[in-house]
């Protein structure tokens, strides 16, 4: 292969000429087009754009309160409902056990008192033809 040299080869013009001292006064004519002073710009979003984040924000506090306190609230009713069931069905705790536990005001909260007469428990006797239910329980 024959070695080639860019530097002996004929260079090719490009055609393109620029005028003698062009560059030289060049910064100088860009820099008389350009504005003397910039207008300060002011958007009107800009202004609002704060008030649009504070109206979002009271929004989302406003609808996570209730959220919040329908969440809080349901997690309680369900931990006293698994509760309860645990003691209902736990067949090793005794009601003395669990009457021990609790304290005197909830004791009395639970007690139910019947004002039943003799004459309503009579009439109640004579409607119902199976006294063997009521000897039995």
């Amino acid at each position: 292969m024959k070695d080639f040299k860019l530097d002996n080869e004929p260079k090719i013009t490009s055609g393109f000429t620029i005028p003698e001292g062009y560059f030289d006064t060049f910064q100088e004519k860009v820099l008389l087009r350009l504005p003397k002073e910039e207008p300060k710009v002011i958007s009107i979003f800009n202004r609002k754009k704060n008030w649009y984040f504070a109206t979002a924000a009271i929004l989302m506090i406003m609808l996570s309160i209730p959220l919040f306190n329908n969440y809080s609230t349901q997690k309680e009713e369900v931990d006293t409902q698994i509760l309860e069931n645990y003691i209902a069905y736990q067949s090793t705790i005794s009601q003395d056990e669990i009457v021990d536990l609790l304290e005197q005001e909830d004791i009395d909260k639970m007690k139910m008192e019947l004002n039943v007469d003799d004459r309503e428990i009579e009439e109640a006797l004579k409607s119902n033809s199976n006294l063997e239910e009521y000897i039995i329980n």
